[in-house]
C-alpha cells in the first residue's frame, strides 16, 4: 500500500500508538530500546512530528525482565493483558483517548489480529468522531482494509528500515529524555489494575496468586443488575463423577457475583440427555435449571440465544458453557453481536490455543468454576415454564420421571429418524 504524507493539520498533532506484542513481537536479537525511535522515525518520514505515546500490550507472563526494562526505558508504557480481551482493552483505550484529545490527532495500531474485532466498532466510531487519522502496521502489511487509513507498514520492515538511522547514541538519548519526562506508571497489569514503576515489582506481581485469580474483568455498571442468561452444553462440559448436581447453580452464580453480576440468572442445560441419570437431573432441576434435550446442541443454543435477544434488549449478559463455541457458533454469534451488543462471558474445559473472534469479558475453566462452591441450594420455580423440554419431539414435562419416561418411549425413538430424514430432505431440496 502507498503511504501518504501527513496532512498539515496532523503534522504537529498528537499520535497515540497501541502495539499488540503477541502477534507483532520484537525480532530475536533486536534491541528493544530501538522500538520507539524506529516507530517515531517511520512517522517522521511521513511528516508526523507531534508528541507520540506508545502503549505495548500483550501476555507478558514469560517476558524477560531485560526486554521489559529496555522498552520502558524509552517511555513505552508496558501493559499485561489477556489475549482474549486485548481487542476490547485497545478499543476502550481508543475511546478514552478520543474523549481526552480532540481532533486533529493520529491513531496508530500495530497488530495482526485486531482487525476482525476492531474494524466494525472502530469503523462506526470513526464515522461519528471524525478528524482522527489512522495509520497501521502488521506482520504482513495490508491489515484492516475495511477501515480508512493513510499508511500501512510491515512491522519487521518498519523496524529494519530505521536500523541504520537509529544509533546507540540515539537510543541512549531517548532513555535519558523519556525517563526524565515520564510521570506515568511504566508497567500496568490490566487484569488486576496493578501499576508499578520497576521491572522487579511488575514481574513479581505477574507470578503472584492474586494475579492468577483476577484475570477476568469486573462487570461494567450497566450489567451489574441486568439479566444473565446461561446456556450450558452438557455434552462437552459434563459434571465430574460424584459431583453434587445441586452445586452447579451456586457455583455459576458465585463466579458471576465475584465479578459484580448481581442480576437474575437463568440457566438452560442443553444436550443429549437420554443417558443422563435421573438423580443428576433431579438435583439440577431442584435449583431451577431448565433442561433441553437435543442432539443439535449448537443450533439449539444459537436459536435460543437469538430469541432471548428479541425478548430482552441490552444491557444483558450471555454466558456460554461449551467446548463448541469455536469455530462455527462463534462466527454466527460474532455477526449477531455486531448488530446488537450483549456482554459475553465464557466457560469451557480447556484453554483455547488462539484468540477467539468473540469479544468477551470473562472466561473460566469449567472444572475450576465448579470447584469454587461447596454449597448446595434449592429453589422454587417462579414461573410455570416446563423444567424439561425434548427438542426432538417438542415434548414438555415438569418432573424427572415424566421426562425420563418420555426419552425411553417408542414415540421418542421413532421421532428422531423422522427429524433426520426431514433435515436431509430440506438440505437436498
Amino acid at each position: 500500500m502507498f503511504n501518504y504524507k501527513a496532512k498539515p493539520k496532523y503534522a504537529n498533532a498528537k499520535t497515540a500508538v497501541w502495539w499488540d506484542m503477541n502477534c507483532c513481537p520484537v525480532p530475536e536479537g533486536y534491541d528493544a530500546g530501538r522500538v520507539r525511535p524506529s516507530i517515531e522515525g517511520a512517522l517522521k518520514e511521513l511528516g508526523y512530528y507531534g508528541p507520540v505515546t506508545i502503549t505495548a500490550m500483550g501476555d507478558l507472563t514469560e517476558a524477560h525482565p531485560h526486554f521489559l526494562q529496555r522498552l520502558s526505558s524509552t517511555g513505552i508504557v508496558v501493559q499485561h493483558a489477556i489475549k482474549a480481551r486485548l481487542a476490547t482493552l485497545v478499543f476502550n483505550d481508543l475511546m478514552e483517548f478520543k474523549r481526552n484529545n480532540l481532533p486533529p490527532a493520529t491513531i496508530m495500531l500495530i497488530s495482526d489480529k485486531l482487525d476482525g474485532q476492531l474494524n466494525f466498532p472502530l469503523g462506526r466510531n470513526q464515522q461519528i468522531q471524525s478528524g482522527y487519522n489512522l495509520v497501521l502496521a502488521s506482520s504482513s502489511g495490508g491489515s484492516l482494509q475495511r477501515l480508512h487509513h493513510t499508511a500501512d507498514w510491515r512491522w519487521k520492515t518498519l523496524l529494519e528500515a530505521a536500523a541504520d538511522s537509529v544509533s546507540q547514541d540515539t537510543t541512549t538519548s531517548y532513555v535519558l529524555r523519556k525517563c526524565s519526562s515520564s510521570t506515568l506508571s511504566s508497567f500496568v497489569c490490566r487484569a488486576c489494575k496493578f501499576t508499578g514503576l520497576s521491572v522487579a515489582s511488575f514481574t513479581s506481581h505477574l507470578s503472584t496468586e492474586e494475579h492468577k485469580k483476577t484475570m477476568n474483568a469486573q462487570a461494567a455498571p450497566e450489567y451489574v443488575n441486568s439479566k444473565t442468561a446461561v446456556w450450558w452444553d452438557m455434552d462437552t462440559c459434563p459434571l465430574p463423577d460424584g459431583y453434587d448436581a445441586r452445586r452447579v447453580r451456586p457455583s455459576i452464580e458465585g463466579a458471576l457475583k465475584d465479578l459484580g453480576y448481581y442480576g437474575p440468572v437463568t440457566i438452560s442445560a442443553v444436550g443429549n440427555l437420554e443417558n443422563a441419570h435421573p438423580h443428576v437431573l433431579q438435583g439440577l432441576s431442584s435449583t431451577g435449571i431448565l433442561f433441553q434435550h437435543t442432539t443439535r446442541v449448537r443450533s439449539y443454543i444459537y436459536h435460543d440465544l437469538r430469541m432471548f435477544k428479541v425478548d430482552n434488549p441490552p444491557p444483558a449478559t450471555i454466558m456460554l458453557i461449551s467446548d463448541q463455541v469455536e469455530p462455527v457458533l462463534s462466527i454466527f454469534l460474532s455477526l449477531d453481536q455486531q448488530k446488537s451488543y450483549y456482554n459475553l462471558v465464557l466457560a469451557r474445559t480447556f484453554t483455547p490455543p488462539s484468540m477467539s473472534c468473540l469479544c468477551h469479558t470473562a472466561e473460566w475453566l469449567w472444572q475450576t468454576l465448579l470447584a469454587r462452591s461447596p454449597e448446595t441450594t434449592s429453589c422454587v420455580l417462579r414461573n410455570s415454564a416446563s423444567s424439561f423440554l425434548c427438542g426432538s419431539c417438542n415434548f414438555t414435562a415438569l418432573s424427572v420421571t415424566d421426562f425420563s419416561r418420555h426419552l425411553s418411549s417408542e414415540e421418542h425413538k421413532k421421532e428422531i429418524p423422522k427429524r433426520k430424514r426431514s433435515r436431509k430432505k430440506k438440505h437436498s431440496g
